[in-house]
């Protein structure tokens, strides 16, 4: 596990004794460290101020490889305060001096967090290109599980452009590296984007398969909250298929999981899911009545099962269908 982060009072000290004994690399170190504290704590602006301070040091120092942790750092900050430009512009600078130092994990990162930004901006193509390169740059440092995120985020870009082939390869190569990893929660939840990807295009067998294996590596890892939203995508997938009875148990499986684990929003999609159902299969059971009442020559019968529909549906559409 990794080790917990300095407390507020322990950087502050930390900075003092950095003053009192005139070290400007500790004091750019501890300024740093103050940023990243006031930026798990949301204080934006105080983090912001911090990371320029400590970007001082560093620049005096001419010490690149810090200085360039910071700029990432502070295009971070200011991605956090959704200035976007100033962020790009942080990223940029800390990828050419990473890229100065022969750097490839920095190089990687940084052009992620670019990637990141014009994934947010909707600039989907310049995402595409940066997170490419950051996943190349992720591989020759040797990083798999930074590589296998880059991947997931080149999956995401390659979506938003409608390009769900491509989306669905470069989430089949993060595939593979968290099966190396052994990262078997990943590997469920890249699943089930790929199966989410094949159910949007009517693939309801392979969406399933995926969904269902996507279930059995959620269990194998203990992840209750994962179980629980394979189920009610498994419960759509059914739905969309007209496996009602499928579709049901799915749904009332993941409320039963999401109530127990207090999710309300993970409830309320499973109810909504279970209202559906229940609408889709009533309108099922009125198209049968009145499939029947015609067959029998019925008309009355007939138009009382047609009133109950939303819009009374022709004659020939009304067959019976399995309920």
């Amino acid at each position: 596990m990794p080790e917990p982060k300095p407390s507020l009072e322990q950087i502050a000290e930390q900075l003092r004794q950095a003053e009192a004994a005139g070290d400007p690399s500790k004091q750019g170190i501890a300024l740093n460290n103050l940023g990243d504290y006031y930026k798990d704590q949301r204080e934006t602006a105080k983090a912001v101020e911090h990371f320029q301070k400590a970007l001082v040091f560093f620049n005096v120092l001419d010490d690149r490889e810090k200085k360039a942790t910071v700029l990432n750092n502070l295009g971070g900050a200011l991605v956090d305060a959704k200035q976007y430009p100033q962020a790009l512009e942080q990223f940029a600078l800390a990828l050419g001096v990473y890229g100065a130092i022969n750097q490839p994990f920095g190089q990687a990162m940084a052009l992620n967090n670019m990637g990141g930004v014009h994934l947010t901006l909707g600039a989907y193509e310049e995402a595409r290109k940066q997170f490419i390169l950051s996943a190349s740059f992720f591989r020759s440092a040797a990083a798999p599980a930074w590589e296998g995120q880059a991947l997931e985020n080149l999956a995401a870009a390659e979506a938003s452009t409608g390009n769900t082939k491509a989306a669905i390869e470069s989430y089949g190569r993060a595939l593979i590296i968290w099966q190396q990893q052994n990262q078997i929660d990943r590997q469920a939840m890249i699943m089930n984007r790929i199966a989410s990807m094949h159910a949007a295009a009517g693939e309801s067998k392979h969406a399933i398969e995926l969904h269902s294996r996507a279930l059995a590596l959620s269990q194998k890892a203990g992840n209750v909250p994962l179980e629980a939203s394979t189920r009610a995508s498994l419960g759509r997938v059914h739905f969309e298929s007209k496996n009602w009875a499928a579709s049901r148990q799915e749904f009332e499986h993941a409320l039963r999981i999401f109530k127990d684990n207090g999710d309300k929003r993970g409830q309320a999609v499973a109810l909504l899911g279970l209202g559906r159902l229940d609408v889709a299969t009533g309108h099922e059971f009125l198209r049968s009545a009145a499939a029947m009442f015609h067959e029998i020559g019925d008309a009355a019968g007939e138009q009382t099962a047609l009133d109950q529909l939303p819009e009374a549906e022709p004659l020939e559409q009304a067959k019976v269908r399995p309920a």
